[in-house]
């Protein structure tokens, strides 16, 4: 039987997150809204290209705080008929309420209450500090949830390093599967190691000083590391299906962050196969009129979306037809 789940991720990842929900099998996808999906699994998901997967327990009109929402649990019980009892014996838990991608306070008598039905129907106890469970009361614009979320807190990222499951975005749009693949600047382990997972069949990765490569090299096997500038590299004409490019949002932007930019658009149109997708993630500062200006690419699709507090997005290109040289 399927189960309903809810799974949250970067907002304007939209398309491409439904997309890859639709390739997996035993899926069927019920709605997509900002930066969250929900959808009936016949298995558990383990999805690398969502950020956090919850069971849903119980749906909810919209509420306009989370006191509505924990009141509105305490006056129905139906929700205790979707609890996984075979999972709930001896484990401890905790409430987390949260308005959208915020965690608020709520008011605590009501938490108590909620706290003491769960205690007293599963068995679970409440426990704060380090729980084996959290539920999330989280309110929406297009709904309330309670949820019992899913796996572990995802680890702390290297500052300038990209979330993996906006790297697995990435991978998916680059088409990298079976095909060769090269990642200009690469100063982390993260996209490569999606792009490995995509199935890149040979895989390239340029990092700009001897200390990423050598913590590449420590890090990913199969990979070819080469210490150099992205703007020039001893890649064949047209021999790479896909290249990906990252700049780190936070970077300072000057004119030898531009030029290299410029020199790295020019490579990867070299050495891009016709039919090859180049994606370049960025914040709009950095490299919007960059991209405008750059001559034999034309963008695919553009997907904008927020990291690091900046405004940024993942734009999808191709080498066009027709390539003025000079």
């Amino acid at each position: 039987m399927k189960k309903l789940y809810f799974s949250t991720f970067v907002q304007g990842l939209e398309k491409p997150v439904e997309a890859m929900l639709r390739k997996e099998g035993g899926v069927a996808v019920e709605r997509m809204v900002p930066g969250a999906a929900l959808y009936r699994s016949v298995r558990e998901p383990a999805l690398a290209f969502v950020h956090q997967t919850y069971s849903v327990l119980f749906q909810m009109k919209p509420c306009a705080s989370v006191d509505d929402a924990v009141k509105r649990l305490l006056s129905t019980g139906s929700w205790l008929d979707r609890f996984p009892y075979e999972e709930t014996q001896g484990k401890r838990f905790r409430i987390v309420t949260a308005m959208g991608d915020r965690l608020v306070a709520a008011n605590m008598r009501y938490v108590d209450m909620l706290e003491k039905a769960i205690c007293e129907q599963t068995g679970m106890r409440t426990y704060r500090e380090k729980p084996d469970v959290e539920l999330w009361v989280l309110c929406r614009p297009e709904a309330a949830y309670f949820l019992w979320r899913l796996g572990k807190r995802s680890a702390t990222r290297q500052e300038g390093q990209l979330r993996t499951d906006v790297c697995a975005v990435v991978s998916f749009l680059s088409g990298c599967g079976g095909k060769t693949a090269t990642v200009l600047g690469c100063t982390n382990a993260s996209l490569p190691a999606a792009l490995k997972n995509g199935g890149a069949r040979t895989l390239t990765c340029v990092c700009p000083n001897r200390e990423s490569a050598k913590m590449l090299e420590g890090k990913l096997r199969g990979v070819r590391v080469v210490e150099g500038s992205s703007g020039y590299t001893d890649l064949a004409d047209r021999s790479q299906d896909a290249v990906v490019l990252h700049l780190p949002v936070k970077a300072e932007k000057t004119e030898r962050t531009e030029a290299d930019l410029r020199n790295a658009l020019f490579e990867a149109r070299r050495i891009l196969a016709m039919d090859g997708r180049l994606i370049v993630v960025a914040s709009l500062e950095h490299a919007q009129s960059t991209l405008r200006k750059t001559q034999g690419v034309r963008v695919l699709a553009r997907y904008d979306l927020t990291l690091s507090g900046q405004k940024s997005a993942v734009w999808v290109m191709t080498v066009n037809d027709v390539v003025e040289e000079g």
